[in-house]
């Protein structure tokens, strides 16, 4: 389980109190989680993968099953969108994925993190942090009627995230405060998808796809 480490004196009384009570349902909802033997399967599929652009494909189909028996105890539910609001990290790779399924080739960012340039893989959590930190919120070009417009082909890094609280309390934005969400540990399977495309620049979502397509936008 992950959850922020923040001060958590800053935040409003509902949600300074809801912290500890969201850890311990975290911590009783993780016990009865039976983990999804298919997630290994895929993950071994990827690393036999000869591309970058199928090795990512796979683990998407990876972070979905691991994410399935998950989802059952979340507090993730259709319709709740506070986290399409926060940066969401992607690789070149996954923004090729996403313009091909909405028709749109996607920009080149300008202040991408190449992982290949730096010396070890703890730095490149740290730049992923970065890219976090220096994107405001905003809502996701995809997002549209508080849903996802490319469900299907979502980035890694949606997938992986779920909230173990009861309800959608501590994913509300609070301007300029980080809360504590007791998030399911997924750092395994983000690191896969780190290494398996070493090679391909990574940057916020928004950075690649600037403005809604036009296919996504609500009529």
């Amino acid at each position: 389980m992950y959850a922020a480490d923040v001060d958590v004196s800053l935040l409003p009384d509902e949600v300074r109190e809801r912290v500890p009570i969201a850890v311990e349902r975290a911590h009783r909802k993780l016990r009865t989680v039976q983990p999804n033997r298919e997630a290994d399967q895929l993950v071994r599929a990827a690393q036999k993968a000869a591309t970058a652009s199928q090795r990512v494909l796979w683990l998407q189909r990876a972070a979905s099953a691991w994410a399935k028996p998950i989802e059952k105890v979340a507090a993730c539910r259709k319709g709740c969108a506070h986290c399409c609001h926060i940066s969401v990290t992607i690789s070149a790779v996954e923004a090729a994925v996403i313009g091909r399924h909405v028709g749109v080739k996607p920009a080149q960012p300008e202040n991408a993190v190449k992982l290949q340039e730096l010396q070890e893989l703890q730095n490149a959590f740290s730049e992923v942090q970065a890219i976090s930190a220096r994107t405001e919120p905003s809502p996701c070009p995809f997002l549209v009627d508080n849903a996802c417009s490319i469900y299907e082909v979502r980035p890694v890094a949606c997938r992986l995230l779920l909230s173990l609280d009861d309800d959608e309390l501590l994913c509300r934005l609070i301007p300029g405060q980080a809360v504590p969400v007791p998030y399911a540990n997924s750092d395994q399977l983000k690191t896969l998808y780190l290494m398996a495309q070493v090679a391909s620049p990574l940057a916020d979502i928004r950075d690649f796809f600037p403005t809604a397509p036009s296919s996504t936008r609500p009529r």
